[in-house]
């Protein structure tokens, strides 16, 4: 009898259980799927410098995440231009869009800009580009902190936000006469984020830099002081 008795006890905390659990797959999979801006919130902002005078086009891709389920079949993402933006189409930028295409088995993607140097005044200031999510057949919105992004556009000197640590290490203090250096000596202007990858370019080339500061200090026009090699390279 008692036997019988735990085995019921057993067999009903199963089906209890297994009841609970597939109220929570239902829970988990019913939901819609979301998209978000993955790597920026609405207090942010990407800048884009055309300073470095390498180049009079360049492309900027802002990252996409997808909350939910992969699927087996292509879906879109779809964006627009917020009225804050100040930048001009066809004269700061050109949207690749603004639908966006998330393969099937895919949860994330990026929607790419094409950033122009076409305007004089960048040299002075800058314009901004802002964009939002929207949702769509496929997509609800994501995280209300995550559905906008702002790119910044100039022609002026942006210092990397990566500088004091680790750049300073490779480059010693930050000024737009050796950030100029800097891209003269590389051939190409810090990017937005910090890249692992070129530690190693980063350390040969903040060397190269400290050897032409010892052959020649530069004057830097905004703090109205001489730039030395005043740092121990690595």
């Amino acid at each position: 009898m008692r036997k019988d008795l735990i085995t019921l006890l057993i067999s009903v905390t199963v089906g209890i259980t297994l009841v609970g659990c597939a109220e929570n797959e239902r829970m988990v999979y019913s939901a819609p799927s979301a998209v978000y801006f993955s790597e920026m919130t609405s207090d942010d902002s990407l800048q884009y410098s055309f300073a470095s005078g390498l180049k009079t086009v360049d492309t900027v891709s802002i990252p996409i995440m997808i909350i939910g389920e992969k699927v087996d079949y292509e879906r879109h993402v779809f964006v627009e231009v917020d009225p804050a933006t100040t930048a001009q189409e066809e004269v700061h930028y050109k949207l690749v869009g603004p639908q966006i295409s998330l393969p099937a088995g895919a949860v994330k993607t990026t929607v790419d800009v094409v950033v122009l140097d076409q305007d004089p005044s960048l040299e002075y200031g800058s314009v901004a580009l802002v964009l939002k999510l929207k949702s769509n057949d496929y997509f609800e919105l994501g995280f209300p902190e995550q559905l906008s992004a702002r790119l910044i556009i100039t022609k002026q000197l942006v210092k990397p936000s990566y500088w004091e640590m680790p750049l300073s290490l490779y480059y010693g203090r930050y000024t737009k006469a050796k950030h100029r250096l800097c891209i003269q000596v590389q051939g190409f202007d810090f990017p937005e984020a910090f890249d692992m990858s070129k530690v190693g370019d980063y350390i040969s080339y903040g060397r190269m830099v400290y050897n032409s500061l010892l052959k020649e200090p530069l004057w830097d026009e905004e703090t109205q002081t001489t730039v030395t090699a005043d740092w121990v390279p690595l």
